[in-house]
């Protein structure tokens, strides 16, 4: 029971619940390649402030459960700076989980991982984030400029695209 609430409470967390539900309205437009990113702040796990500015050069991005599992993965198993060195972030989406379940079991099980999360609770901010199902997301910027979108499937894709 408690391996089942475990991993339930893990599908949460990777993104199952961020998914775009059918009355939501689409987002105005997707970043793409040379879109200029709005800056925005966004609170981790501990409830620390992290930026969305010109020092971010990497956005790591999952909407769903399998493209989430890729980035934590990586991202348990490397060295705890990884983030800071790549001047990178991990983004989460948590907008769609339910306030109670954040609460009682989806951060306490985030505030174990030696990364930061930065938690989008309202969707504003990764709505226009682009993403594939299945995969992860690596928006690489300039000075907030989009140069590069990345949709990688596959553990080895990650840690090339990331790593090499």
């Amino acid at each position: 029971m408690i391996r089942a609430l475990s991993l339930f409470v893990s599908a949460l967390i990777a993104g199952t619940l961020a998914c775009a539900s059918p009355d939501e309205p689409a987002p105005a437009s997707t970043y793409e390649v040379g879109s200029l990113m709005t800056p925005a702040m966004l609170k981790d796990q501990f409830g620390e402030e992290h930026h969305l500015d010109e020092s971010v050069n990497l956005i790591l991005f999952a909407r769903d459960m399998e493209g989430a599992q890729l980035i934590q993965d990586l991202l348990g198993g490397a060295e705890p700076g990884l983030l800071g060195e790549l001047h990178a972030v991990y983004v989460a989406d948590i907008s769609r989980m339910p306030g109670l379940i954040t609460r009682t079991m989806a951060i306490p099980k985030l505030k174990k991982r030696p990364y930061p999360t930065l938690l989008d609770r309202t969707g504003t901010v990764s709505r226009s984030f682009p993403s594939q199902e299945g995969k992860a997301t690596l928006i690489r910027l300039e000075l907030l400029r989009v140069w590069e979108i990345e949709s990688v499937g596959s553990a080895e894709e990650l840690r090339a695209a990331i790593l090499e």
